[in-house]
């Protein structure tokens, strides 16, 4: 079966990949655009063939993966709340944030080339605000369900503006977790959480600390440390 020209899916090694068939193309190529891989084939290309063609480039691209790039009907679904960014023409040169539980948008006016990287930053930014408007609704109740489950009280919680750290426990038993969380998975959400716990016990990083993380985290600390250095972050940080 011929490819139709115009196709997009999704390939989970690189993302949302777009078809174009080039009649005067006889070799297969691919670059990004617009946060996209646009794979551009000869016409009678088959499926088989397009899944060789993306196996044998994904090495390249992820190497040459743009920092970050959003692109108009983009939609990240985390937990609790879906962002959904797209264009809009009724303030061309505004970038507008519409932040609600389940569905936020991002409105990018049309005066922003999604390929320039100012645009990517000010979208980034406004996905942050988002975040940051509804991470204690997001946030807080789960947190207070994996104490009770682990029997810890902390004094209090609260939400942090911070970028880079994640979660910090004081000395008065107050945990803060940064609204960055909400753009995790709920299962990396969670290891945060019971490190901060862990903290109540333990105020260094010692063996005992790990030990007692570790247990908390059901055998699966190291695990979910190294899938938290690897994640690749949707907003910039």
């Amino acid at each position: 079966m011929n490819i139709i020209s115009g196709t997009e899916f999704d390939y989970p090694p690189l993302g949302i990949v777009r078809l174009t068939v080039r009649y005067n193309s006889r070799h297969i190529s691919a670059r990004w655009k617009d946060g996209k891989v646009c794979l551009n084939v000869p016409y009678g290309v088959d499926e088989e063939d397009v899944s060789r063609a993306l196996e044998q480039f994904t090495p390249q691209l992820n190497a040459t993966r743009p920092e970050i790039l959003y692109y108009d009907g983009q939609s990240f679904d985390f937990k609790g709340v879906v962002i959904t960014i797209k264009k809009q023409n009724h303030t061309p040169n505004q970038i507008i944030a519409q932040a609600r539980m389940p569905q936020s948008v991002v409105e990018v006016g049309s005066d922003f080339d999604f390929n320039k990287i100012d645009t990517s930053r000010a979208i980034s930014n406004m996905m942050c605000r988002i975040a940051q408007r509804l991470a204690p609704n997001i946030l807080l109740p789960r947190a207070r369900e994996i104490a009770h489950a682990l029997k810890k009280t902390p004094v209090g919680w609260t939400i942090s503006n911070g970028h880079r750290v994640l979660g910090r426990c004081d000395s008065n038993g107050i945990i803060a977790l940064s609204y960055i969380l909400v753009f995790l998975p709920q299962h990396l959400r969670d290891y945060v959480v019971c490190h901060e716990l862990a903290h109540l016990s333990e105020m260094n990083h010692s063996p005992r600390f790990h030990e007692l993380c570790n247990k908390y985290c059901e055998g699966k600390e190291r695990e979910l440390i190294n899938q938290l250095h690897a994640y690749r972050w949707p907003v910039y940080r």
